[in-house]
């Protein structure tokens, strides 16, 4: 392998490593779900580090052979599904699914205690004691199962996703629509590893005596991706936050909706709009279509067939334009700029600094400070 890549892999593991320590350690954005992230970055990166550790003894130690390292490839997938899980507020939908997954990638994983009572006590390994093909076929029956798990929790997570999202556009006003924008890519992101690890496995069933590059594709990838996580962490650290409890959960547990049809006319967008406007609902960081329903005593089901029909919006991009426009004018009645843009997104309803730049760029184009900076007039 050139050297300039070598060190570019072992680079990119070593970042994420600290970044997994990060997420698993750091006070600041403690939680459950960066915990789990951690852990599955390290995952990741233990079985990276088995595909391209330069030696292959330690002392006596044979740390090539078959579960002489632990083999901790199901707890990928299951650490990844985990997190995504939390981060949606879903995690007891898939409880029993995750426990039983769990209890098997502890039992495979400590399969290597039992390899090195054999090396302290007999000298030998479990290679040594057993039947080589017997081992080779269940390490690949291990490596399958794994792979079909991952397969199987990429596409429901982005299922889950894909609900959550929809939830997020037609309940709520603020809620961390970045993160479920940013978990989409990140599951996204992870889908070419996965591929290129189906292929291998596939290859070493039909032909095991062939070299292939897959693994050093695979690698490549997962390099890539700590990279692309590094990057988000450092640039959007709220993204990772703390994720307000029961914020999806409101819409989960909405009522069945009745059979009763609503139909919305432009008087009623009108007032809908009115009173939004006048009595600044809008400002309520944590505003949802139910709680503002309950504020103007109308049907959460009339307002959204009003946003959806009349208006051609979602609640969330309609709530976030007034949060837009009153920022406008914040910024513009700031001629001496003592408002910092943190400030201006607060006062205007903004839960973070990302959330604010997101919808400007959503709705105008450019940026809070672009706007200050050119002194555009507002439209």
């Amino acid at each position: 392998m050139n050297s300039t890549i070598y060190f570019i892999l072992w680079a990119a593991l070593l970042q994420g490593f600290f970044l997994a320590l990060v997420y698993i350690f750091s006070k600041r954005n403690r939680s459950f779900a960066n915990t789990l992230l951690g852990l599955f970055l390290i995952s990741v990166i233990l079985e990276a580090l088995k595909a391209n550790l330069p030696w292959n003894r330690v002392g006596n130690y044979n740390i090539a052979e078959y579960f002489s390292i632990p083999e901790v490839k199901l707890f990928i997938p299951v650490l990844l599904f985990h997190f995504v899980l939390e981060k949606l507020g879903k995690t007891r939908k898939y409880v029993l699914f995750l426990s039983i997954n769990y209890i098997a990638a502890i039992l495979i994983g400590s399969i290597t205690l039992y390899n090195l009572y054999l090396f302290a006590v007999h000298s030998s390994s479990i290679v040594g004691q057993y039947d080589f093909l017997v081992i080779d076929r269940t390490h690949l029956l291990l490596q399958s199962y794994a792979f079909l798990m991952s397969v199987f929790v990429l596409a429901i997570s982005l299922r889950e996703i894909s609900h959550s999202k929809r939830l997020v556009e037609e309940e709520l006003s603020n809620y961390n629509m970045l993160q479920i924008k940013w978990l989409w890519r990140f599951i996204f992101l992870l889908i070419p590893a996965a591929l290129f690890w189906g292929a291998e496995i596939f290859r070493v069933m039909l032909w095991p005596d062939k070299t292939s590059a897959l693994v050093l594709l695979i690698v490549i990838f997962v390099c890539l991706f700590l990279y692309y996580l590094s990057y988000q962490a450092y640039n959007y650290p709220d993204w990772f936050s703390q994720v307000p409890k029961n914020v999806l959960s409101k819409g989960e547990k909405k009522s069945k909706p009745s059979k009763e049809t609503y139909v919305c006319n432009g008087e009623e967008s009108l007032r809908l709009q009115s009173l939004m406007m006048e009595n600044q609902y809008y400002l309520d960081q944590d505003l949802t279509i139910s709680s503002f329903a309950q504020k103007i005593q109308v049907s959460p089901r009339l307002i959204s067939n009003c946003i959806n029909q009349n208006l051609g919006q979602n609640f969330n991009e309609w709530v976030n334009g007034f949060r837009v426009r009153k920022a406008l004018e914040l910024i513009q009645n700031d001629r001496k700029n003592k408002l910092s843009i943190e400030g201006i997104g607060q006062e205007s309803g903004f839960k973070s600094r990302s959330a604010l730049y997101a919808a400007f760029k959503n709705k105008l184009g450019f940026s809070p400070g672009e706007f200050r900076r050119r002194n555009l007039p507002i439209s």
